[in-house]
């Protein structure tokens, strides 16, 4: 493939691997609509084509380099893929080379990859990892909230401008029936609402290619009172520096907290508009969701008696209904045994590229 080719190249002739040993691998869906829908497919070879033509005229800088393609074929066999990637990385522990994990798929493919890498850090004690591996998401599949860059070109930039390698935190969330076995997110975890519309449009998005977001997005506004209690609800946080901590109590539509401040999610839907990374929304009635529903997707809804925004790193959510959570775009059903629910923010563990 094309791109293959074009990320050796681009990787080589990287300021960020001046000088290394580095070994490339690839995890990609070919399913994800950046390789499977033929006009975005074509779109993306060019992009590619005109980043190897420039590549080529420029000299190598790393020591060496490889390149390998794993290739997934189930939901799921991405975190397979990737707990064998870093069984691998953590044998060779004389290795000097740098790892470079490049996810090329949907929000569900990175999610995945990160996900084994968090487990592989904090449940299994292999802190090396962070050492070792440098993550580089492409955004091939229909959300893209959690690619480096909403565009290829944003994203393979970072290979090419003058960037840095950065260390990010996820969101640890964990309930009263699986302590030991948390789950992570590494955008936004919420629940409520919001999980809904990722619920419905996953369930879609198996049947029907194509992105079913918007449209859920307006059907949950009518339905999801319907389909699921709204409760009361208690809120509690400790605050990040310079937040003032929440208590707060009522019945909400979503609860969410993102990995940082300024993030989005569901095809670039503007939750979190500014630093703050702790979101909640008030049950309000069906006229003024509608008529509110483009501020908060726009991020125009700070400052709404409705919305609530805060900083915090860790979070404590009691429910006593049942409640659809997400994370990063995953699904899950919550019972009112899970709660209290926990989200907290771990120890920055993730390298990510960022450009200067």
């Amino acid at each position: 493939m094309d791109y293959i080719t074009c990320l050796k190249a681009l990787v080589e002739r990287s300021s960020l691997f001046a000088g290394k040993d580095v070994r490339i691998t690839i995890i990609a869906n070919p399913m994800a609509g950046g390789f499977s829908i033929k006009r975005r497919a074509m779109e993306n070879r060019a992009v590619f084509d005109q980043y190897l033509r420039d590549a080529q005229a420029k000299p190598v800088l790393t020591r060496s380099a490889s390149i390998e393609l794993l290739l997934t074929d189930a939901p799921g066999h991405a975190r397979q893929i990737a707990r064998a990637v870093i069984g691998r990385i953590l044998c060779e522990k004389r290795s000097k080379s740098v790892d470079l994990v490049v996810t090329a798929g949907g929000d569900g493919t990175s999610l995945d990859v990160q996900t084994e890498l968090a487990r592989a850090f904090f449940e299994d004690g292999s802190r090396a990892i962070a050492e070792r591996v440098v993550i580089l998401r492409l955004p091939y599949g229909t959300g893209n909230d959690g690619s480096d860059g909403r565009t290829l070109v944003e994203s393979l930039d970072k290979l090419v401008a003058p960037a840095r390698i950065e260390r990010q935190r996820a969101v640890r969330v964990h309930g009263k029936r699986n302590r030991d076995r948390p789950w992570y997110s590494f955008n936004i975890a919420s629940i409520g609402l919001d999980a809904f519309v990722t619920h419905m449009t996953n369930k879609l998005k198996g049947r029907f290619p194509g992105d079913f977001y918007k449209l859920w997005v307006d059907l949950a506004c009518v339905f999801y009172e319907k389909a699921y209690r709204v409760g009361t609800m208690r809120i509690r946080t400790v605050p990040a520096d310079g937040a003032d901590a929440l208590d707060v109590e009522g019945r909400f539509l979503l609860c969410l907290m993102g990995a940082s401040g300024n993030r989005t999610y569901g095809s670039n839907q503007r939750i979190l508009p500014d630093e703050r990374n702790v979101c909640a929304v008030r049950e309000m009635s069906l006229f003024r969701k509608l008529r509110l529903k483009g501020m908060f997707l726009s991020g125009r809804h700070a400052g709404l008696p409705e919305a609530i925004l805060s900083g915090a790193r860790r979070m404590e959510i009691d429910y006593g209904e049942t409640i659809l959570a997400q994370f990063d775009g995953e699904s899950h059903r919550l019972k009112r045994d899970d709660f209290p629910l926990v989200m907290e923010l771990t120890e920055p563990f993730i390298n990510v590229i960022k450009k200067e």
